[in-house]
């Protein structure tokens, strides 16, 4: 099975998990940009996918791919170390920026790093550009960690949309291995009931056999004393 990852994600731990639960089962972590993930999922170049879209921007085609939501991130800025926005201290609001000049990385994907094997290289171009003042760029909080660097500043955006991060397959594909893929994705737990042993057909379990009801067998009566009588009850 192919994962098809994303700048900014990191899917080592789920991998190791998937190696230790399924040694049989061998996974491949193969990366590329965010643009054309579908594509690549319809394509079969990966059978399961990161997607990542702003919110509200882009909706899946839900009869086609299943979508998993993991989580959400946070849009940030990022500038030359000298420009203004360096004296924020954590984040700025996005009326603030209303007059910035700025730079699109997928853009630059089109013009520059089409077909080009090394990922990101869009938003390293972006970054480079931003570094000499020229403009700023906005991006994932998790892609803008990865391609820091020391004369770009980084800090968060209020009041704008953030990116949904989750995974996508196609339904037609779907398979017991994705789903233990994304219960691992999930966090689902080694000893839950759909583990490896769903990948089995379990054998059947013996009948037991019903327990034996124990009868109480009663006290014989007592033996009448020598020499009594009982005496009739009085109506």
């Amino acid at each position: 099975m192919i994962l098809g990852a994303i700048p900014g994600a990191t899917p080592d731990k789920w991998a190791a998990r998937w190696r230790e639960r399924f040694p049989d089962h061998a996974l491949e972590v193969k990366y590329y940009d965010d643009a054309g993930q579908l594509t690549r999922i319809s394509e079969g170049t990966v059978n399961i996918g990161y997607v990542r879209f702003r919110e509200h921007e882009v909706e899946v085609d839900t009869d086609v791919y299943h979508r998993v939501l993991l989580y959400r991130e946070d849009p940030v800025v990022c500038a030359a170390a000298d420009h203004w926005i360096a004296a924020a201290e954590e984040s700025v609001d996005a009326a603030e920026l209303a007059g910035e000049t700025f730079l699109d990385s997928a853009q630059m994907l089109q013009d520059w790093a089409a077909g080009s094997a090394d990922v990101a290289g869009a938003e390293r171009m972006a970054l480079e550009v931003a570094a000499s003042g020229a403009g700023v760029v906005v991006l994932p909080n998790s892609v803008a960690r990865m391609l820091s660097r020391k004369d770009v500043v980084i800090r968060s955006i209020t009041g704008t949309a953030g990116y949904e991060t989750g995974l996508a397959w196609l339904r037609e594909q779907d398979s017991e291995l994705i789903q233990e893929f994304i219960g691992i994705a999930r966090g689902r737990k080694a000893g839950s009931p759909r583990t490896a042993s769903s990948l089995q057909k379990s054998s059947p379990s013996p009948k037991r056999k019903a327990p034996e009801q124990k009868t109480r067998s009663r006290p014989p009566a007592r033996a009448a004393k020598p020499g009594r009588t009982r005496k009739p009850r009085r109506r």
